[in-house]
């Protein structure tokens, strides 16, 4: 056990099913989960019921959703914005036959199956910080963030009165009370005090459950400076180089001013010309001149500030700048274990690395793959995958995902969605439906705008599966092309060969009404793109037109084809490029 403590809040009675709401703003940092949750704590006296509302420190715009039965129920649900900025209302109503999630008052996710009849026993109400011993789910825990704080605005309760209501979904709910959190309660409430459990590296203490300025404020601080305050300096955790730039990561929230002072930084060689503090303001964005990538520096910081009221001042810290080598396209991952062919091996994602996943485990069958002749690729799996990051220039990149469903063995008990560049661009994406078990499937996204310099995917479980090791979101391999750069952060122009044409995957694929293709060429010249069968024969001509040089699109939509796939073909001048698609309806 570590020398971290950490708080809990509970109420002192029980409840059976309700509308449950809480408004608040939870810690920021690698390793730690700010919580609102209800749990039946006679558990093992009678059966597991847990509801959770939990929010990462590691991830700004994902919102963990989960029931537990003791199996566990998730989906990593993405939000538009940063959940670590402001406070924000999150909540859920629970019944016999459903629970359901709300954020800022909107329902966002629903879960109906059968595990929810198991959810059938009194549970209390809870709200805690922590920090847990599993890395695959919440980062690699640094104590160097220490403190850090999760803020609760109020909490609200309205109980289950089905058809007899005043609030919620159908008014099936019955206000009871809301807590402003101006004092504590001691008729509602109770604190956690000397408790822990096995994955919890803290241990709660009653002492850092803190009421102030309206506000319930749980503190995960280390031993000796518990509750409500900041005694510690602010430290630099990393340094990269960014182009010509350097992105500084500090363990906590800065003081605006001297964190934006120039004369706080220092690098041997270059000349550091401003600095900016990011939103998250753990983060600085120096602007510097004179910087050789294939050289090595070193920063020094001297004299910035945290936010603590009163500040405390890092006197002086002196560290390598990491300084990458740019990756070249394609970009081939292999993304449940090591370099096979001219695929790369995966790697956890952190500030050292130019690509790599966020969350989730390996897993390997011995089974043959079909439809493949690179079985090895499919075999391995990442599993429960969050987020996956390449640092790219800006641009625009399409990226294929290699999958092979290895472990359910029905329709419907895993799917996911895929988010690139804050947008969804698949939705509920079955490959147990679409393929079958042990089957290898492609699918293509296309025309992917990239402006911050990181490719981002997020991934979010629609049905996540029985079990641990092989439920949620899964990858097994990954191409990444870059199809095009970004001049002078407005234009893009791709790298020609003489007479070059491309022709994108389309998207959505698979699809089962409307579609859009995506072209490029260099040279102007008449154009088709027609659709074939797995036999060769045409079925249906999607375009026919003369084309300048340059980028070009085509929505297409048919309802007389039979599922299945097809081959897309795109002919300009005598240059021919093909790829497969797959129509459902």
């Amino acid at each position: 056990m570590g020398a971290e403590r950490g708080a809990e809040l509970r109420t002192l009675e029980p409840v059976l099913y309700g509308k449950f709401e809480a408004r608040y703003k939870p810690a920021q940092g690698e390793g730690l989960v700010s919580s609102f949750f209800v749990y039946n704590d006679d558990t093992p006296n009678t059966p597991w019921v847990e509801i959770d509302i939990e929010l990462l420190g590691r991830f700004k715009q994902i919102v963990d959703m989960n029931t537990m039965t003791p199996s566990s129920h998730l989906r990593t649900h993405f939000v538009p914005f940063n959940t670590h900025l402001d406070f924000f209302e999150y909540g859920f109503e629970w019944t016999p036959d459903y629970v359901a999630w709300f954020i800022n008052g909107e329902e966002v996710y629903r879960q109906t199956a059968v595990h929810v009849a198991d959810l059938n026993h009194p549970v209390k109400i809870m709200m805690n910080i922590w920090n847990p011993v599993f890395d695959d789910w919440v980062g690699i825990w640094d104590e160097r963030v220490l403190p850090r704080f999760a803020h609760y605005d109020w909490v609200r309760y309205a109980s289950y009165t089905p058809g007899n209501g005043d609030t919620g979904t159908s008014n099936d709910f019955t206000y009871q009370w809301q807590d402003d959190f101006n004092e504590f309660d001691t008729t509602r409430w109770e604190k956690s005090d000397n408790h822990t459990w096995n994955g919890n590296q803290s241990i709660f203490i009653k002492e850092n459950a803190v009421f102030q300025d309206g506000h319930l404020i749980l503190c995960l601080t280390d031993d000796e400076h518990i509750g409500y305050q900041d005694q510690i300096k602010p430290y630099v955790l990393w340094a990269r180089a960014d182009g010509d730039s350097v992105i500084v990561r500090f363990s906590e929230e800065l003081d605006s001013q001297t964190s934006q002072s120039i004369s706080s930084y220092s690098i041997a060689g270059a000349s550091v010309n401003s600095a900016t503090l990011m939103p998250d303001q753990r983060t600085v964005k120096l602007d510097v001149s004179e910087l050789i990538l294939e050289n090595t520096y070193n920063l020094t910081i001297l004299g910035i500030k945290d936010d603590a009221q009163p500040p405390n001042t890092q006197m002086g810290q002196w560290l390598a700048i990491d300084v990458p080598q740019p990756l070249s396209f394609p970009l081939m991952i292999n993304n449940a274990g090591g370099g096979f062919d001219d695929y790369s091996s995966d790697q956890l994602w952190s500030s050292s690395v130019e690509y790599g996943h966020m969350n989730g485990n390996y897993q390997l069958t011995d089974e043959e793959i079909n439809n493949t002749t690179q079985e090895d690729i499919y075999r391995s799996s990442l599993n429960r995958v969050v987020s996956y990051k390449v640092r790219v220039p800006n641009g625009i990149y399409s990226t294929t995902f290699k999958l092979s469903e290895n472990y359910y063995n029905d329709g419907g008990e895993r799917s996911f969605d895929i988010f690139a560049e804050d947008s969804m661009w698949v939705s509920a994406l079955d490959v147990y439906t679409l393929a079958g078990q042990y089957n290898a499937f492609d699918t293509t996204l296309t025309g992917i705008r990239v402006d911050d310099g990181i490719l981002d995917f997020y991934f979010s479980a629609a049905d996540y599966g029985e079990g641990y090791e092989y439920a949620g979101p899964f990858l097994n391999a990954m191409i990444v092309d870059q199809d095009s750069i970004f001049e002078l952060g407005t234009h893009f122009n791709i790298q020609p060969h003489e007479n070059q044409i491309k022709l994108f995957q389309n998207y959505p694929n698979p699809f089962n009404s409307a579609t859009t293709f995506r072209y490029f060429v260099t040279e102007p010249g008449e154009s088709e793109i027609t659709l074939h069968n797995i036999n060769g024969r045409q079925v249906s001509q999607v375009l026919k037109k003369y084309s300048p040089t340059g980028h070009h699109q085509a929505d297409w939509s048919h309802n007389e084809l039979s599922s299945g796939l097809y081959i897309a073909k795109l002919v300009h001048n005598k240059n021919i490029k093909t790829k497969k698609i797959l129509f459902l309806k």
